[in-house]
Parts: C-alpha cells; sequence; structure tokens
C-alpha cells in the first residue's frame, strides 16, 4: 500500500508514539480492511501483510475492532472534521467569475481528497452505512462552522446572480448526489474516473443550478 494514505494520520499527530511495527499493522490493516471488508478479515491476515505476529496486533489494539477504532475514531473526531473545514473554505465563491469555475474547482478539489485517501474513506463509509453508532458519531462530530460556511457560499453566489434561488439544503443534495456517485463509483466498484466524466459532471452540475 502507498503510504500517502497515512498523511491525514501523520498531520493529525496520531502516530506520534507509534512504533514503526505498530505503523506497519495500521498500514496492512487499512489495505485488507479496504480490499476485503472489516467482517471478511481476520488478524491473522493482517499480520501476515504486516510482517509481525498476531501477538504485536494484540499488544496495541487489544482485538480487530480494536484496530479498526485505532483507524476511524481518529478520522471521526479529528481529521475529518478539520479536513472538512479546510475543504469548504479551499475554492471561495468570490474567486470565481461563473458557477461552472465554481464548481469545476469544487468537484476536482474534492476529488484530488478522495484519490489521496480512498482506502480510508471506503473504510470509514462501509462503517457509516452499516454501524449506527459510528454514523451518530460521525455527524455529531461534524463542526457547525462546515454548514455555516457552505451556507455563505451558497448565499454569494445568489447574490452574484450565478446560482438559482432554491433552498440551500436542496441544492446541497443535488452536489451531493452528483459527487456522490463519482465517489462511489470509485470507492466501491473500482471504476476510473475519467477526465471527461468529472467534466460532464461539472457541466450537467452547472446547468442544474445556474440562475
Amino acid at each position: 500500500m502507498d503510504h500517502t494514505e497515512l498523511r491525514l494520520f501523520q498531520d493529525a499527530h496520531v502516530l506520534d508514539d507509534f512504533t514503526d511495527k505498530q505503523v506497519s499493522i495500521l498500514v496492512a490493516a487499512i489495505d485488507v480492511f479496504a480490499t476485503k471488508g472489516y467482517a471478511n478479515t481476520s488478524t491473522k491476515e493482517i499480520a501476515k501483510q504486516a510482517g509481525v505476529s498476531e501477538g504485536n496486533i494484540f499488544n496495541k489494539f487489544t482485538n480487530k475492532r480494536g484496530l479498526l477504532d485505532a483507524i476511524i475514531e481518529p478520522v471521526i473526531y479529528s481529521i475529518f472534521p478539520s479536513t472538512m473545514q479546510d475543504l469548504v473554505q479551499s475554492s471561495p465563491s468570490d474567486d470565481f467569475l461563473t458557477l461552472h469555475a465554481f464548481v469545476d474547482a469544487f468537484i476536482r478539489n474534492r476529488l484530488e481528497f478522495l484519490y489521496a485517501n480512498e482506502k480510508v474513506l471506503k473504510i470509514l463509509i462501509s462503517e457509516l452505512a452499516y454501524d449506527n453508532q459510528t454514523r451518530s458519531d460521525f455527524f455529531d462530530n461534524l463542526p457547525k462552522e462546515i454548514f455555516v460556511n457552505l451556507n455563505q457560499e451558497l448565499d454569494q453566489l445568489k447574490d452574484r446572480h450565478m446560482l438559482i434561488d432554491w433552498p440551500n439544503p436542496e441544492i446541497i443534495r443535488i452536489i451531493i448526489t452528483m459527487t456522490g456517485g463519482l465517489a462511489l463509483g470509485r470507492l466501491f466498484f473500482d471504476q476510473t474516473i475519467k477526465d471527461s466524466e468529472v467534466t460532464h459532471t461539472v457541466n450537467a452540475m452547472t446547468k442544474a443550478l445556474a440562475k
């Protein structure tokens, strides 16, 4: 596995007290959980891929669930909230002259985040779909500022007569639906997102939301 996906954990200092062996276990767990799914994975498989004994897993993470928690809890409680805040702020609407340019930057920025972290995101989304407590914790820990900032961006686009005057929650649902299809196809069906598909999605979203 490309250690690029560990940058989320490194930037949040999650790995500061991890030994090299424990980092190897985390890398292997991310890879195997993302490939086979949590339910279909054993600690024996993870230990083999990491090149350690199962005892090394139990010493640090207690059991398989503890290993999963070591992956998703930092994402839920720290990494994802701060990252989403940065993503919302990364494409301020007043930087763009047209709605098409804003939508294009918005989608491509988020796809870059997806490409860099797809295995971790696949694990997280799977848990959100199947575990009520994980889902509750995730939404409880999303900073309210994310929605405030997004609403402000949409209102500014409306004020500039670039965006259709629909309720913001309805606009957000359209954005999530259109971008979510690309993301889910990539994460769960190994579909390559062609640049032409991104262009078509940008064009479709712009047409749907234009004033």
